[in-house]
C-alpha cells in the first residue's frame, strides 16, 4: 500500500461533529460582539411623524375602526360560541395590546 492512500487524521471527522458544532455556536456570539454598530442613518420620516401620529393615533378614524371591528368580532364570537367570557376577554386583551403597542411605536 502506498502512503498516499491513507488519509491524514483530521479534526473534521464524524466523531468530532458535536464538538465542532458546540465550538462554532460558542464562537458566533463572541464574533458578533466585534461587529461595529453601523446604523447611523437619519430618520427618513422625521418630517412626517406628526402626520403619521395624526393618521393612526388614538384620536384617529383608524383607531376607532379597529376598536369597532374588534368589538363586532367579539360579539359574533360570543353569539356563535356562547362563551362570552372568552369573547369579551379577547376584546379587552386586544385593546390592551393595541395600547401597549401604540406606546412602544410612539403613537400614544
Amino acid at each position: 500500500m502506498n502512503t498516499l492512500a491513507f488519509s491524514a487524521p483530521s479534526i473534521f471527522m464524524a466523531k468530532n461533529k458535536n464538538i465542532i458544532m458546540t465550538a462554532l455556536l460558542a464562537l458566533f456570539p463572541v464574533a458578533m460582539t466585534f461587529v461595529p454598530d453601523l446604523a447611523y442613518a437619519a430618520d427618513m420620516f422625521a418630517e412626517g411623524k406628526q402626520e403619521i401620529i395624526d393618521s393612526t393615533g388614538k384620536d384617529s378614524t383608524l383607531w376607532f375602526s379597529m376598536t369597532a371591528v374588534g368589538l363586532a368580532f367579539a360579539l359574533v364570537l360570543g353569539f356563535t360560541t356562547k362563551n362570552w367570557f372568552a369573547a369579551i376577554g379577547g376584546f379587552f386583551i386586544g385593546m390592551i395590546f393595541m395600547n401597549v403597542a401604540a406606546g412602544f411605536i410612539g403613537l400614544a
